[in-house]
């Protein structure tokens, strides 16, 4: 699994954009409505996620049951997560051996593993 590095601009600030693409890439296609469990790989410390289209989708680490999307108000508690996040770019997974994800439409979503 390759190394999540940046590029570094003229003045030394990280270049995000400038990611190598991923040897590692799970492919979701989702069922509107119908939550998917993802087993991160072994080595994997950030997950870079993608949707088609302009498709919404929620995702929670370290979690095996349960998902749904949101359909009322709530606000988290300090501990463990329970609410997915809507649409999250990259994130690092900080041990999580779990990946969430559930979508109010169908659509297809990327994950781009990277150590």
């Amino acid at each position: 699994m390759l190394r999540l590095t940046q590029g570094i601009d003229g003045m030394g600030f990280p270049i995000v954009a400038g990611m190598q693409q991923s040897d590692t890439i799970y492919v979701n296609v989702m069922v509107a409505n119908t939550a998917q469990y993802v087993t991160v790989p072994s080595g994997a410390n950030f997950v870079l996620f993608a949707a088609s289209g302009n498709s919404d989708f929620y995702m929670l680490l370290n979690v095996t049951t349960g998902l749904t999307v949101p359909n009322a108000t709530a606000t988290e508690a300090a501990g463990a997560l329970s609410i997915p996040e809507l649409n999250p770019l990259l994130r690092q997974l900080n041990g999580a051996s779990k990946i969430g994800l559930i979508s109010p439409t169908a659509c297809v979503i990327t994950l781009a593993f990277y150590s």
